[in-house]
C-alpha cells in the first residue's frame, strides 16, 4: 500500500485542505505529473509545492514535465528533513490510528485508513495543527490594499 498526501493552504482565508491518493503500487515518476495537475485542477488556483527529496520528485523527466506550468513552483525541502515536513505529522497521526491493530486483509487496512483520511479532512482544526506543528501559520496573508 503506497499513499501520497498533500496540505493545501489557501493564502487568501487560511483554510486548509487535505487531499490524498492511495494505490496498492507505488506511485512512479511518471505519474507524478498527472497527479499535480490534478491538485491544481482540484484547487483552480496556482500551486506552490513544497517537496521532500523523493526520487519521484527530483527525477529529471518529472522536472522537465512540470517545466511548462506557469501555475506551478516548486520549492524543494533539503535532504532528509522530515522535520520540515508537515505531512509527516499526518503519516504519524495515520500510523498513531493503525497502530496496533490487526488487520484481516489488505482491503480492510486500506478501506480503515481511508476511512480514517475521509474524517480528517472534515476536522479543520487538526489540519491547520498539522501545518501549526512545524511552526508555519496557516492565517490568511493579509493583502497590500
Amino acid at each position: 500500500m503506497d499513499a501520497s498526501g498533500w496540505l493545501c493552504v489557501n493564502p487568501a482565508d487560511g483554510r486548509v485542505r487535505l487531499g490524498y491518493t492511495a494505490q496498492r503500487d507505488s506511485l512512479t515518476q511518471y505519474e507524478v505529473p498527472d497527479l499535480v495537475s490534478r491538485v491544481h485542477s482540484q484547487l483552480g488556483a496556482p500551486v506552490v509545492l513544497v517537496w521532500d527529496n523523493h526520487s519521484s520528485h527530483t527525477a529529471r523527466w518529472v522536472s522537465r514535465e512540470l517545466a511548462g506550468r506557469s501555475w506551478l513552483r516548486v520549492v524543494h525541502l533539503p535532504q532528509y528533513a522530515p522535520e520540515l515536513n508537515p505531512v509527516e505529522t499526518l503519516w504519524a497521526h495515520l500510523k498513531d490510528h493503525l497502530a496496533n491493530r490487526a488487520f484481516r486483509s489488505l482491503e480492510e487496512l486500506e478501506r480503515v485508513m481511508r476511512s480514517h483520511l475521509r474524517s480528517v479532512q472534515r476536522r479543520p482544526g487538526l489540519l491547520r495543527g498539522f501545518i501549526r506543528s512545524f511552526g508555519l501559520d496557516p492565517c490568511p496573508i493579509p493583502s497590500n490594499t
